[in-house]
């Protein structure tokens, strides 16, 4: 989330906000990203506006999926348990891990999309960008800490920024990529 270790809640205000600040507008401008990703594909959504209504659960789920497997390799990095030397056994069983996750939750979610809306192609898009969104999130939350540990940085600070930045772009991207395509093959 961006704080160092020397921000603590004893810290003078104008002390933590100054550490806190650049990883903030680092957020801002990150998050500005999917904001352009989502206004390319204005004219789908204007053919299906019901994309919208599911928006919020695939950059939640692709977060959340990804978040877990920050949390532990964070964790296995710190404890000296996830190293350069196993980092792709590791990538390779969160990548099952997140594939797994990925269709039974993109399963439900299609379910839930077809029975509520009653369009079969919004439960086959959002069911297919769970997968992608769910898989997706869980690699990264190998790659990104990895990526700063090489770069001497620590992973605590900053991954989940990264983190949330990929997920929401790429998945509103898939998402909204899949709906443009079924919905040219419908028409």
């Amino acid at each position: 989330a961006g704080l160092g270790h020397d921000d603590t809640i004893f810290n003078k205000t104008l002390d933590s906000v100054k550490k806190r600040l650049p990883w903030l507008y680092l957020n801002l401008m990150t998050a500005l990203t999917s904001v352009l990703v989502i206004g390319f594909f204005e004219d789908t959504i204007k053919l299906m506006v019901a994309l919208v209504f599911f928006m919020p659960v695939i950059a939640g789920l692709g977060g959340n999926a990804g978040g877990q497997t920050l949390a532990l390799i964070i964790r296995g990095i710190a404890l000296g348990e996830v190293t350069f030397e196993n980092a792709k056994r590791v990538l390779a069983r969160q990548i099952a891990v997140g594939i797994t996750n990925g269709i039974a939750v993109g399963t439900v979610i299609a379910i839930i999309a077809y029975f509520w809306k009653g369009i079969p192609i919004l439960g086959l898009v959002i069911g297919l960008a769970m997968i992608i969104s769910v898989f997706a999130g869980t690699m990264v939350g190998v790659l990104i800490p990895l990526a700063l540990k090489r770069l001497n940085l620590d992973p605590a600070l900053g991954s989940n920024i990264l983190l949330t930045a990929f997920t929401d772009a790429f998945g509103f991207f898939s998402y909204l990529t899949l709906a443009t395509i079924f919905i040219k093959l419908l028409t």
